[in-house]
């Protein structure tokens, strides 16, 4: 077992390990990558929510633009959910059961994760530019350095938007010759990362992230009936 985890490439290696023993359970491996791959505790079901408001009349803001990146909003951070949970989902099941095709649809998911939350972000930074408040007066959504999520710099947001810009542009990088030959031409998932083309992105910090957009989308999608008084 030591062979298996003295490399970040978790592909090559289980593939090396299941040559010797081929249909071995690897549980340590699925427990390392459970612990470094945190599961997401927040509601997905964002969308139906957001849409009965409206239909209900209670969920702003009350200009249709503003309305539309609402919905647009909560609309990217429930697919960032969804994808990433599917993504660890199937990380986990190639780790388990070592078919080479769960990792392959563990990388398009998380790459499919991570281009709706670069775009939730996006999202969410053009709802704080138009400075919508809470009933207390306070903005609904805080300044860039009170919200780590919305933070520009050498932080999170630019490994996101850096990961997302060069799996979605590594064609550029083929031509060019910027890709060494033999790379991945898909999202590496280590141990405890994923990473392309020297851009990498822990999961922990995709977790953090996705919290931190989930709280505002929530929010724009909750409904609260009261009942009246007897």
């Amino acid at each position: 077992m030591a062979g298996f985890f003295d490399g970040d490439d978790l592909l090559a290696a289980f593939e090396e390990e299941l040559q010797t023993q081929p249909h071995m359970e690897n549980l340590e491996a699925v427990e390392r990558v459970e612990r470094a791959m945190p599961q997401l505790s927040v509601e997905a079901s964002l969308r139906s929510k957001r849409a009965l408001g409206r239909l209900l009349g209670v969920h702003g803001p009350p200009a249709p633009d503003g309305r539309q990146l609402a919905d647009g909003y909560v609309r990217l951070v429930e697919k960032t959910i969804l994808e990433y949970q599917a993504a660890r989902a199937k990380l986990i099941a190639f780790l388990r059961d070592g078919f080479a095709d769960d990792y392959y649809r563990a990388q398009d998911h998380f790459e499919s994760s991570t281009h709706s939350l670069h775009r939730a972000i996006e999202y969410l930074d053009r709802l704080r530019r138009r400075g919508f408040r809470q009933a207390d007066g306070s903005p609904f959504i805080p300044r860039p350095r009170d919200l780590e999520v919305l933070r520009e710099g050498e932080g999170v947001r630019s490994a996101i938007r850096d990961l997302r810009d060069r799996a979605e542009h590594l064609d550029d990088d083929i031509v060019s010759g910027r890709l060494p030959p033999g790379a991945d031409v898909a999202i590496h998932l280590g141990w405890d990362r994923a990473s392309i083309g020297g851009v990498e992105l822990a999961y922990v910090d995709v977790v953090r992230c996705v919290e931190q957009l989930h709280h505002f989308a929530a929010l724009l999608s909750r409904v609260q009936i009261s009942a009246p008084d007897a």
